[in-house]
């Protein structure tokens, strides 16, 4: 039997009508199925599994289906599926499934034994949907159910900050709506110091715990408001980041209030740097009159001195 396409040809050659159907539905079935033999080898792949997977049906034919397996932690599961196939046992499961391109999507899997004429267990029939867009609009919808209800401005964002979701306190905050900044990292906002946020949101990431700053923003009238923001890292059952919940607390009348008071201390601050010249001058001039009073203790005053002038001049006229 040929495997190049694995389309069995010899098979399809001698196949009787049924077979044929059955092959027809399975080539067209719009979910992923493959089929593995008693050692868990790869014989048949779907079309939709290739798209799925990225694989050709070349590549994946005579492969194990651990080749789909994405995370280390994940082979313990699937062996504990793989001996149940002996009892006959179906399986529904969510796991992991690793694309040819290294990136995994998450696979709703529903896998069941199939069984010779005699009824011996001769392998598995593993049907796959890829359920990561449904996944992440249900864990959106649950952490946008609790947003929604925060006062504060709440976006959500992928791992990257680009936005997924906004509530209303974000629109009233920023007067922008969810379809002007969807899939943006919130350049509208023109933050004062987006680098350093952005910075800010990659150490988030990195270290997988919340981190907080303030920035001064532009709302949609180019008016500005100042926040204080919270960024927390949302992890996936593996550890690693999702997406991220950033809640901004508009702090601009703490801001303006913080601006009123250092323009005030710069006002005291000259008043004082005035006063103490003031004061230094007087005390400059204080030193100066009492430097000539010293000067001049002792010597008669030219006051004196006429008057007794005067004395003289009237006694000797007498």
């Amino acid at each position: 039997m040929k495997t190049t396409d694995l389309t069995y040809y010899d098979y399809m050659s001698k196949a009787p009508e049924s077979g044929k159907f059955v092959y027809s539905i399975m080539e067209g079935f719009p979910l992923g199925i493959v089929i593995t033999n008693k050692k868990d080898m790869i014989v048949y792949a779907n079309l939709k599994m290739a798209q799925l997977s990225g694989y050709s049906r070349k590549e994946l034919v005579g492969k194990t289906s651990h080749l789909f397996l994405h995370f280390p932690d994940q082979q313990k599961r699937f062996k504990e599926i793989l001996d149940n196939r002996g009892n006959g046992i179906y399986e529904s499961y969510e796991l992991f499934i690793r694309r040819k391109t290294g990136k995994p999507f998450l696979g709703y899997t529903v896998t069941a034994p199939y069984k010779t004429p005699d009824e011996q267990i001769a392998g598995t029939i593993h049907i796959v949907s890829d359920i990561t867009i449904q996944k992440r609009d249900a864990e959106l919808q649950a952490l946008a159910i609790g947003a929604t209800k925060s006062l504060n401005s709440v976006m959500i964002t992928d791992k990257y900050g680009m936005i997924e979701w906004v509530n209303e306190g974000f629109t009233k905050l920023s007067g922008y709506y969810l379809f002007e900044v969807i899939d943006s990292k919130g350049e509208l906002l023109k933050r004062e110091s987006h680098d350093s946020f952005m910075k800010k949101l990659s150490q988030a990431v990195r270290k997988k715990m919340s981190v907080s700053c303030e920035s001064k923003n532009y709302n949609k009238n180019g008016e500005e408001y100042w926040v204080a923001t919270t960024i927390t890292p949302v992890l996936d059952m593996h550890g690693g980041v999702k997406e991220l919940i950033i809640i901004d607390t508009d702090i601009t009348l703490r801001k303006k209030a913080e601006e009123e008071l250092v323009a005030a201390n710069k006002v005291a601050a000259k008043l004082l740097t005035k006063l103490t010249r003031t004061v230094e001058e007087l005390q400059k001039a204080k030193t100066t009159i009492e430097k000539e009073s010293k000067d001049n203790k002792g010597k008669p005053s030219y006051k004196n001195v006429h008057k007794n002038h005067f004395k003289s001049k009237q006694f000797s006229s007498n």
